[in-house]
Formats: C-alpha cells, sequence, structure tokens
C-alpha cells in the first residue's frame, strides 16, 4: 500500500514537473511580427491583432503569482514583485516588443523594461472581464517567468530567499492547470517548493558557469553545476540555510580581451523529482 501511494505521488509529481518545464522547451525558430503603434499626449495604443498566433497568459493566473509574492514576502523583503521575458534562443531580441493587458472591452499598455522585465498593476475591472496579458510576438519565442532580485545583490549573486519566493509563485500560477487529485497529492508534500523530493536547475544568466557555491556565514556548500547548460542545481528546502544565504557565481575566464562580454545563457529551467 505504502508503495502504491508513493507511486501516485511520483506520478502526480511528474504531471507537476511537465507543466513546470513547458515553458521552457526548446523550441523551432519563429519570425518576428511587426507593430504599429498610435501616440498621443496621454496613452500609447499598440496593435497586436495582425500579430498571427500571438503569445498571451492569462491575467487572472499570473495575478495569482502577484498573491504569492505578498503571501511570502517575508522571503525577499525588499524585493518588489516583478516578472521577465526571457529570449528562448540568441536571434530572438527584445526591441521592439510591446505588452498590453487586454480584455473585450479595454486595453492598457504594460511598460517593459530594458532587461524584458515588468510589473502587473491591480485591475478588478480587467479581472473581471478575464483580460489577457499579450505581447505582440508569436508563441514560443519567450519564456514569461516570476522575477525576484533583492537588492544589494550582486550580479554573479542569486539570494536563496530570491529563489524560493520566485518558485512560490511560479506555483500559485500554475496549481489550478493540474487536475483536482494531483493538485491535492502534490500539496500534501508541502507544494514543489517545500520539499527534498524536488530539486532545481537555475540557468545561470550567462554561459561559462565554472562553480556554483551556496554560502551563509562559515557555512559553504558546493552545488552541481551543469557546465553544458550553465545551470546550478539545488533543493529549496534546506533548514541549514536561511533566506539570506548567497549563491556565488563562479564564470570561467573569458579568453582574450577582458572587455568581451560573455554569451548570454538561454536554457531554461529544469525540474527533477525522485522518491
Amino acid at each position: 500500500m505504502k508503495q502504491l501511494l508513493l507511486r501516485c505521488l511520483f506520478i502526480c509529481m511528474i504531471a507537476w514537473l511537465a507543466l513546470f518545464q513547458l515553458g521552457h522547451a526548446q523550441e523551432n525558430s519563429q519570425s518576428q511580427v511587426p507593430i504599429e503603434t498610435q501616440d498621443d499626449m496621454t496613452t500609447q495604443t499598440v496593435e497586436i491583432s495582425n500579430a498571427k498566433n500571438p503569445d498571451w497568459k492569462s491575467y487572472r493566473a499570473m495575478l495569482k503569482g502577484v498573491d504569492a509574492f505578498e503571501k511570502f514576502h517575508a522571503r525577499a523583503p525588499l524585493a518588489t514583485h516583478k516578472f521577465i521575458l526571457k529570449p528562448r534562443r540568441p536571434e530572438v531580441s527584445l526591441q521592439g516588443v510591446h505588452l498590453r493587458l487586454s480584455s473585450d472591452a479595454s486595453t492598457l499598455a504594460i511598460p517593459i523594461a530594458e532587461d524584458g522585465s515588468f510589473s502587473l498593476p491591480r485591475d478588478p475591472q480587467a479581472l473581471e472581464q478575464n483580460a489577457e496579458l499579450m505581447i505582440n510576438r508569436k508563441k514560443d519565442m519567450f519564456r514569461w517567468w516570476p522575477l525576484v532580485r533583492s537588492p544589494a545583490v550582486l550580479p554573479n549573486q542569486r539570494r536563496l530567499g530570491d529563489l524560493r519566493l520566485e518558485c512560490e509563485m511560479f506555483w500559485a500560477i500554475h496549481y489550478d492547470d493540474l487536475p483536482f487529485i494531483a493538485r491535492n497529492l502534490v500539496r500534501a508534500l508541502g507544494g514543489p517548493c517545500n520539499t527534498k523530493k524536488v530539486t532545481l536547475s537555475f540557468p545561470a544568466e550567462f554561459m561559462g558557469l565554472k562553480e556554483a557555491i551556496l554560502v551563509q556565514g562559515e557555512r559553504r556548500q558546493n552545488l552541481v553545476v551543469d557546465k553544458i547548460k550553465s545551470s546550478y542545481t539545488l533543493s529549496l528546502l534546506n533548514a541549514e540555510f536561511t533566506d539570506d544565504a548567497l549563491i556565488e557565481l563562479i564564470y570561467e575566464s573569458v579568453e582574450g580581451n577582458l572587455q568581451e562580454p560573455r554569451l548570454r545563457n538561454f536554457n531554461g529551467l529544469n525540474v527533477t523529482a525522485g522518491f
């Protein structure tokens, strides 16, 4: 009976992992779609209706990520809620990308920062009208991902509490995508962000990751590094390290000109479960 229960839990966890990684699978190249803009003194309208098969997300689902950020804000008390659009391939550019919150009755342009990050406003009317977040690009060109970045954290560091909060946001966004039984079984484990049964491989910002070290005071733990994907792997449930622990990312030396920029990492998140 115990083995049967564990097997059911494993199957349900795998189902969730499939959802978790769905937005991170590599896809075939897609061409960019031109946009039309119209400016006046107070508003900017972005025309996306001409984009074939435009990428979009449910505003209601994304707001659940904001709710999770507020619920677990203590993990990163100095951070503000954000999301980020990450190109999936080197040829995909953020230049000219526009985001709007759209329903049958209204539309609102959402500013996107140069790095692809944005914040979501709370709009009761848009929520009631089941509005969608839409970009003027085809599907599978970008990954939509929660972004939590506490101030004073260096570019070659990640704060453990920030990663834990990002995980909670993602789980909240995709929770309802699971079948009822799977949802409850995964929740019985404490959720994917609160179990040692799940490990996550986070892509570093750049290629060439050499080492990743989890550090807090005198405690140091070397994390598993995939040099091909330039990622580091850990379980977010680790009582030995608090939210203020830092992951130090050490890159290989750049041959030749030290000023030469590193290559961006376009790999996605990888999730593994085991029982």
